[in-house]
């Protein structure tokens, strides 16, 4: 019985410090200092098992990601929406402020071969708190969140004039441009 209260007391003294740590102010939120490893850690684990369980619930594919007017709508997409400033994309760089955010906006030739494609809907769809990353889902019928998927599934193989072709329609005027919206990159040529 004594084992069990003392094991009660440090349990509740770790989450008073805990709790103290971070209401206080101690834990500092500036995104230009790194989180320590097993914060890094916690969070990672805690955005990799949310998309897990979240992805999935009543999602349907309408067409297949090959289709290259999916993945041509997707670039277009991709590129008004500037996912190209924190993203980059092939030939283009993340934006100057991209590189500062913590954490950093994913590869997303990388998120492409590790994310399923209802995860990478899912993440589309509902964004990711305290990342950067909004929620599309709102804004953006489930046609043109599949269309994103395709594009970002895409993005492995695409070559710089692949990608150039792909999103060269926007300039000028694109889905946005009607509704007002400007939406631009600040990405730069590598």
């Amino acid at each position: 019985m004594r084992t069990l209260a003392a094991i009660a007391v440090v349990l509740s003294a770790i989450i008073v410090g805990l709790a103290s740590y971070a209401y206080f102010g101690f834990y500092n939120v500036a995104a230009s200092e790194q989180d320590a490893n097993v914060i890094r850690w916690s969070l990672e684990t805690i955005r990799t098992n949310s998309i897990e369980r979240h992805a999935g619930h009543n999602v349907s594919l309408a067409r297949s990601l090959d289709d290259p007017e999916m993945i041509h709508t997707g670039g277009l997409h991709f590129k008004e929406e500037g996912c190209v400033a924190c993203h980059g994309g092939p030939g283009i760089s993340r934006a100057e402020f991209a590189r500062n955010m913590q954490p950093q906006p994913p590869d997303l030739k990388r998120a492409a071969t590790t994310l399923n494609d209802a995860e990478l809907y899912w993440v589309l769809q509902n964004g990711i708190k305290m990342t950067g990353m909004p929620a599309f889902g709102p804004t953006h019928n489930q046609e043109e969140l599949w269309a994103m998927v395709a594009f970002v599934r895409h993005l492995p193989k695409m070559s710089i004039a692949e990608y150039e072709k792909i999103t060269e329609a926007s300039e000028g005027g694109g889905h946005h441009q009607a509704e007002g919206e400007v939406h631009g990159s600040a990405a730069s040529r590598k």
